[in-house]
């Protein structure tokens, strides 16, 4: 059999990228993420033979991302915070503004034995990660995909914490079990039907639209969560919203109408843009 080495895979690879308008970089992810070889031991193996399997697995992987299929689906995880979560058609792919907020409630919130919730939690990494790095408090994890929720419990497994999680609609399952909390974290769908032009088109081919797109400009999701807060967080406890890089202004209006005694405060991500609303609630 002709010698068939990683050095000409990649480069074919990179090849068929390019034809397609895709990012050639996207051959040597796919090297590391499908076989665990990063940029030394390629470079120390490079002129070494593919095995016909790998090499098959390889090729197959290059044509769904030259098809514009995000690297992370199509390898089945992707990496946040510093650890590796597993991803598929049920969830967004985590982004690395949302590394943002964690850190942020990190750097804010006290472990002191508080109960946290994380709504809408998808692949559970905004949660998952807020409770392997507390001893004390304890996070719930929520969704209205159940198939997002056992996305969730597989990645919790992996990094070793076990939050609670409960299915339902925003506040709906901490409602039905009682539930009052001292903080409330969130990344909810906040994409305007109206911005669809404006998205990568992998994103909205590939990613959950449940996940994406919310109705009233985006802000629907956010609007019912603040008209609800009486129902689950206790006075003087403290929200988290990852939030649209145009919504910052009509949200903070809006919480400021309907709780007049809330001061919302803005938060700016590392390009500068509009990223983490956050307030003290007082109603």
């Amino acid at each position: 059999m002709q010698h068939y080495s990683y050095k000409r895979m990649i480069e074919e690879a990179e090849a068929s990228l390019i034809l397609s308008d895709a990012e050639p970089r996207v051959a040597t992810l796919l090297l590391e993420d499908l076989f665990g070889m990063d940029r030394t031991y390629f470079m120390l193996h490079a002129d070494d033979s593919v095995p016909y399997d790998r090499r098959i697995q390889y090729e197959k992987a290059v044509e769904r991302a030259a098809a514009g299929e995000p690297f992370q689906y199509v390898t089945g995880f992707g990496w946040f915070y510093g650890h590796k979560l597993k991803v598929d058609e049920h969830t967004l792919i985590p982004r690395n503004e949302t590394e943002e907020l964690v850190e942020f409630v990190l750097g804010r919130e006290s472990d002191d034995g508080r109960t946290v919730v994380d709504i809408g939690t998808g692949t559970g990494a905004i949660g998952l990660l807020l409770q392997k790095y507390w001893k004390n408090n304890k996070v719930i994890l929520t969704d209205i995909s159940k198939q997002a929720l056992e996305v969730a419990k597989e990645n919790a497994a992996e990094l070793g914490v076990s939050p609670r999680m409960l299915q339902g609609s925003l506040f709906e399952p901490l409602i039905d079990k009682g539930i009052m909390v001292d903080c409330i974290v969130s990344n909810p769908p906040y994409i305007s039907y109206n911005e669809r032009n404006e998205m990568d088109d992998s994103v909205y081919r590939h990613e959950p639209h449940l996940a994406l797109f919310a109705e009233d400009g985006g802000l629907e999701l956010y609007k019912r969560m603040i008209d609800g807060l009486p129902t689950v967080l206790k006075q003087g406890g403290t929200v988290y919203f990852e939030i649209g890089w145009r919504q910052y202004s009509a949200l903070s209006t809006y919480i400021k109408e309907v709780w007049p005694g809330t001061r919302p405060e803005l938060k700016k991500d590392m390009n500068g843009q509009d990223r983490i609303l956050f307030f003290r609630w007082e109603d």
